[in-house]
């Protein structure tokens, strides 16, 4: 297995989309740091409303935005290899396909574990530097009290891979499996929250971009519908998630000629 764990590391890193697609990661911190210097020039220009001026918590939003990103790399890595004609040789030199998806998921996830982490604590490390001793709402609470929620949107990084990795296995097509994801990201809760009554609660706290803050059980923190799920309700939804995407995926690659 560590041949094969060493393998896919090789293929990820040897391919120029994988730098494309990480390019996110100093996207996301300029982003960061603009939305919070256009706060700060505001916070600092009007003395009379710095009490009522917030810059929201940017958990949410960095980690969705890694997410997208990661996924696309998912999705990358085993259609690139249908495209190519790779996928037949790394099937002839590893006949147990479940063990190259199985390599595949390990690789992505490490590499979405990281990228998730450095979002998040680089993006609460830059704008608190940014921010400096100034008084900004939403962004007063200490490091030790927004790490649980920080290591919990990092980590469903993590499923956003695996997510893209499954679709990409299911779909062999990586304009289809992007299309699949961009519909569940931007149609899926358009949807869940016309849902009527608790339907739409319950729809909505199982979208993965929801999950986080369930995690940490740090409750909702904007508008729409209210989240249902506990601590442990949300892992297990992030671990079905994962299971469903992987094993769909494994027992197609099974049947599949190639």
């Amino acid at each position: 297995m560590t041949g094969v764990l060493r393998s896919e590391w090789v293929k990820l890193r040897s391919v120029r989309s994988t730098y494309a697609v990480l390019a996110v990661v100093p996207v996301i911190f300029a982003l960061v740091a603009l939305l919070t210097m256009s706060v700060v020039n505001f916070w600092d220009a009007t003395p009379a409303r710095r009490d009522t001026t917030i810059l929201s918590p940017l958990t949410g939003f960095t980690s969705w935005l890694a997410g997208i990103g990661v996924a696309v790399l998912g999705v990358l890595a085993i259609t690139s290899e249908h495209s190519s004609g790779l996928v037949r040789t790394s099937f002839t030199v590893v006949p147990r396909r479940t063990r190259v998806l199985a390599a595949k998921a390990v690789v992505l996830a490490a590499l979405a574990f990281v990228v998730g982490q450095l979002v998040e604590f680089g993006s609460f490390f830059l704008s608190r530097a940014m921010i400096g001793d100034r008084t900004l709402v939403g962004h007063t609470s200490a490091l030790a009290e927004e790490a649980p929620r920080m290591l919990a949107a990092g980590s469903v990084v993590v499923v956003y891979a695996m997510l893209g990795l499954g679709l990409g296995v299911l779909l062999r097509s990586t304009a289809g499996a992007i299309s699949a994801l961009v519909a569940y990201w931007y149609v899926a809760p358009l949807i869940t929250q016309k849902l009527p009554g608790e339907w739409a609660s319950w729809a909505t706290s199982v979208m993965l971009t929801h999950l986080p803050e369930q995690l940490a059980g740090s409750g909702r923190l904007g508008i729409g519908p209210e989240l249902m799920l506990s601590q442990v309700g949300a892992a297990v939804a992030l671990v079905l998630y994962v299971a469903l995407a992987l094993g769909a995926a494994s027992i197609v690659m099974r049947r599949r000629d190639v």
